[in-house]
Parts: structure tokens; sequence; C-alpha cells
């Protein structure tokens, strides 16, 4: 084929392209339409501001205080409870005995309780604010300094003091940490830790927002390491407008120590005869 039949074609073409560009750039070249001020104004929401761990520690404490009843547990005074208590060995079941328990506040957040054991209720245990000992037809005798100093030890962690005087230590630092699962129900996680670097775990039911567990350490004084003591609340009953744990299960290191069921609870005046007598067996 002859070149000269190439260069018309070739010249058409290239022109074609020449000329599109052209009117390509034409159009891109354009100025774009004016816009209005307030067309270039971008409006974003401001991020919600997240809990700090103190923050939603507290919050959830305080929903426990409420749910426990606050005010009227606080205000409350004699109660009379009657159950069945179980002792255990390496999680082993080593007796059970009905209990009658008298329990009587006293001002400054201490106490005095009786505890009378057996059918014939002529075992009892009498505990107030720098004692505890035990009366029997034999006579009184001091418990063991180790049993007392548990005992005592249990009251600075139990129900009533967590509502009087952990919640509402300002001074404390309050740790969350989020939810778990304990004893198969959800459950929201805080730590308590005080001036006296003493502290306490509450683990509160997501729903009901009432406490499921509590667990507190303290160092052995033989091995020099720490034990931990938690408690496990459940069956919870409302008594006078007091909610009222009717099952409670005591570990010691994982392994289960003593549980404790309720049977009935009266809040009633209570004799305080009872607490510096030496009176046993049946009685009104």
């Amino acid at each position: 084929m002859s070149m000269r039949f190439l260069a018309p074609f070739g010249a058409f073409v290239l022109g074609g392209m020449l000329a599109g560009n052209t009117a390509f750039a034409q159009v891109n070249d354009a100025p774009a339409p004016s816009q209005k001020p307030e067309d270039k104004i971008t409006v974003t929401q401001p991020a919600a501001k997240a809990d700090t761990s103190d923050e939603a520690g507290r919050r959830v404490l305080e929903q426990m205080k409420a749910a426990l009843g606050d005010q009227k547990r606080m205000q409350r005074q004699d109660y009379r409870m009657e159950g069945r208590t179980s002792t255990f060995f390496q999680n082993n079941p080593t007796g059970s005995t009905e209990y009658v328990l008298y329990h009587h506040p006293l001002a400054g957040s201490t106490f005095e309780d009786r505890i009378e054991l057996t059918k014939k209720r002529d075992i009892v245990q009498i505990w107030t604010p720098t004692e505890g000992y035990e009366l029997t037809f034999k006579g009184r005798k001091d418990l063991p300094k180790e049993d007392r100093e548990a005992y005592f030890r249990r009251q600075q962690y139990n129900l009533d003091a967590l509502v009087t005087t952990w919640v509402n230590d300002r001074n404390a630092l309050v740790v969350y940490s989020g939810r778990n699962l304990v004893a198969r129900r959800q459950a929201d996680t805080v730590t308590i830790i005080n001036a006296q670097n003493e502290s306490v775990t509450i683990d509160v039911e997501t729903e009901t927002h009432l406490p499921i567990r509590r667990t507190f350490k303290v160092r052995n004084p033989k091995y020099k390491d720490f034990d931990e003591d938690s408690e496990e609340y459940s069956d919870w009953h409302s008594e006078s407008g007091t909610p009222v744990p009717y099952a409670t299960t005591r570990y010691l290191n994982g392994d289960t120590v003593s549980q404790r069921f309720v049977t009935k609870i009266q809040f009633e005046p209570v004799d305080p005869a009872l607490f510096n007598s030496a009176k046993i067996g049946k009685h009104k």
C-alpha cells in the first residue's frame, strides 16, 4: 500500500484527537459555580465523654446501695434470725445445725450478736465489739483467738459495712473492672481501696444491682502470703423493706467453709440482757 494513502487518514485521526482534547480541556477549565458560605461549614457532634473507671465504679456502687435499701438499712435496728448453718472441710460437709441469731447494732457501726446453736439452744456464742465467748452448761469460755480475729475482721466487710462505710468513703480509690460472669449471673465488678490500703471487691448483679459476691484478702500470719475470703449471696427476700440474702456461702482460698440458710427473720427489739447474761437454754 502506498504511504500517500495513510497520510490523510493519520492526519484526520490526529486532528480529531487534538480537537477532542481541546474540547475536553475547555469543559474542565470552566469555572465552578459559586458556593454559598454556609455550604462550606461542616457540622460535627462532640464525642460523648466516656466514664472514668472511678465514675463507672461509683455509679455501680450507688445502684447497689439503693437496691440494698440504703436509708432503711442504715436506720434498721435489732433483728432475730432463724435458720440452719453447715460447715465444710476441704469442700466436704462436716455437719449442720439449727441456729437462732439475735443482732443488736450499736453506735459507731459496732454490734452485738448472740448465736444460739442446737435444737435445745444450750450452746451459745456471744459477740461484743471486743469479745467473743461461748456459753455451755460448763460455763463461759473464750473462743479461740484466731476465730475471734476472723469474726471481727469479717464484720468490716459485711453487707452493712459495705453500705454504711465502704461505699460512702469519698477518699477511697474505686476501680471498675467491667462485667463478668459470677455464679452464672452477669455482674459488674468494682474494687474499693481505702486510705489504709485495705480493699474489698464487690460483684454486683447487672439486672438487680444486688451484690452477688464480696471478696477481700488478708495476710496469713503464719505463711506470710494472702488468704482470700469470699461470700456469695443468693435467694434474696425483702423483709420490712430491707433485702436479705436467704443463702450465704463462704469460701476461704476457693474452698467452701460454711453455708447459712435463713428460714425466718424478724426486725424487732432484742432484749439487751441477752448479750451480757450467762443464761442458756430455751427462752422467749
